[in-house]
């Protein structure tokens, strides 16, 4: 089965300093010009991938994020980009119709407790973008990561998401930024948040398979269902690929050119394949990076919560447009 994903970090570097997340800190070394990003996207393509989440850091800090996003789309593409808004008022119209999954992020209901996390005052640039964004046609989604400190306002960011006229994905932080909050994420009090919230407010959405996951304690080493090789293809800035995925990389293995051959040939990928799951480093992991991927893979209870997840968003957010 050909690869779903292809999670293709743009850069390390960030201009906010999220508590929850530690890729502002990092060195961001080397960027890959921009030739090489579009030879490694012509072999995704060769490779089946379907969808490419460019990811950061944040990807508008890319000055040829357009060119970037242009050749994906030309190359068939499905794409996606979470922003923090930054910069999208000054960069929307270079990246307009280009990107099928819009998401900015949201850590709370308001500036104060928004702009705290994000460690930047950002808030009214994040109204201005989602205004903006509807002016032009897209249709931005608010991406909310809920943590062990926000849980109980999920209401709060529902109401916002109704007063722009946008929908809300709620996110549930998960273990690779535990340290960050103590080891508190993610919890049952923020499963059941979250899926109490979304029975009440039509415009929440949120992924039925990664709340069992949860409730099962994560990935289980012994009995793994995680498939981060095979579902995903990890890209960094630096033109490497990560092994096994980007959280919880092993290895970083030089492409220089041959991503194709690389994943279907060489022996450290099929290593990794091997052992995909089974690492200590990957016993109760929850990153949905990868997870959500990997359930698409192979038919079971995390399959079908996945599949109705989808399929509901899907109808959702086609009703809420037609209300908007």
């Amino acid at each position: 089965m050909a690869p779903l994903v292809a999670n293709y970090y743009l850069t390390y570097r960030c201009n906010a300093r999220c508590h929850f997340c530690d890729i502002w800190a990092l060195d961001p070394g080397k960027e890959a010009d921009f030739d090489t990003i579009e030879h490694n996207l012509e072999d995704l393509k060769r490779l089946g991938v379907k969808y490419v989440d460019f990811t950061g850091g944040e990807p508008l800090l890319r000055t040829d994020v357009g060119r970037i996003y242009q050749t994906a789309k030309q190359l068939g593409f499905y794409t996606s980009m979470t922003t923090n808004t930054i910069l999208y008022l000054k960069k929307a119209h270079e990246v307009r119709g280009l990107v099928d999954f819009l998401n900015f992020s949201l850590d709370g209901p308001d500036a104060e407790t928004h702009d705290q996390s994000r460690g930047v005052k950002i808030f009214d640039n994040l109204v201005e973008s989602v205004k903006l964004a509807l002016d032009l046609g897209e249709y931005p989604v608010l991406n909310h990561t809920v943590t062990a400190q926000n849980y109980e306002r999920i209401h709060e960011v529902a109401e916002l998401g109704a007063r722009l006229g946008v929908r809300v994905w709620l996110n549930p932080a998960f273990t690779a930024y535990a340290n960050y909050n103590n080891r508190k994420n993610p919890t049952p009090a923020i499963v059941e948040a979250i899926e109490s919230s979304g029975r009440k407010y039509r415009n929440l959405g949120y992924n039925k398979a990664a709340l069992e996951f949860i409730r099962a304690g994560g990935n289980d080493t012994q009995n793994p269902r995680c498939k981060a090789v095979d579902a995903v293809i990890a890209i960094s800035p630096n033109d490497e690929l990560l092994l096994p995925c980007y959280h919880f990389a092993q290895t970083g293995v030089p492409i220089e050119g041959k991503l194709y051959e690389l994943y279907r040939q060489s022996e450290i990928v099929e290593e990794y394949r091997q052992s995909q799951g089974q690492l200590k480093v990957c016993e109760g992991c929850t990153v949905w990076c990868y997870l959500i991927p990997s359930f698409f893979q192979g038919v079971d209870k995390y399959w079908v919560l996945n599949q109705v997840s989808y399929v509901g968003e899907f109808l959702a957010r086609k009703r809420f447009l037609q209300h908007v």
